[in-house]
């Protein structure tokens, strides 16, 4: 099936809004978590030369904020938000271990 870009409609409020929907609505629902998982990987591996606990960490706690604001505007399911919230608690705890 077909997904014809939305840039010729006259319903779009802007163009990074445009293709954020258009996104989301061909890889169903999906492409917002794609993107708090490729910045939680970007984070850890630029954080990665502190120690992998600290940045596994630091990528948790970020990606956990990220999922609970993507959650809130309802751009991400509460329940893969709340996935990610688990790993942001278990981050946060690792964290928390190797800091003693």
């Amino acid at each position: 099936m077909a997904h014809p870009l939305p840039l010729n409609n006259a319903s779009c409020d802007g163009l990074l809004y445009c293709l954020s929907s258009w996104a989301n609505n061909v890889t169903n629902n999906l492409f917002f978590v794609f993107i708090t998982i490729a910045f939680g990987v970007v984070l850890f591996m630029a954080t990665n030369r502190f120690g992998t606990q600290r940045a596994f960490g630091f990528a948790g706690i970020s990606v956990l904020f990220v999922s609970i604001w993507l959650a809130t505007l309802q751009l991400m399911s509460w329940w893969i938000a709340s996935i990610f919230v688990i790993i942001g608690i278990i981050s946060i705890v690792i964290l928390i271990m190797k800091e003693r």
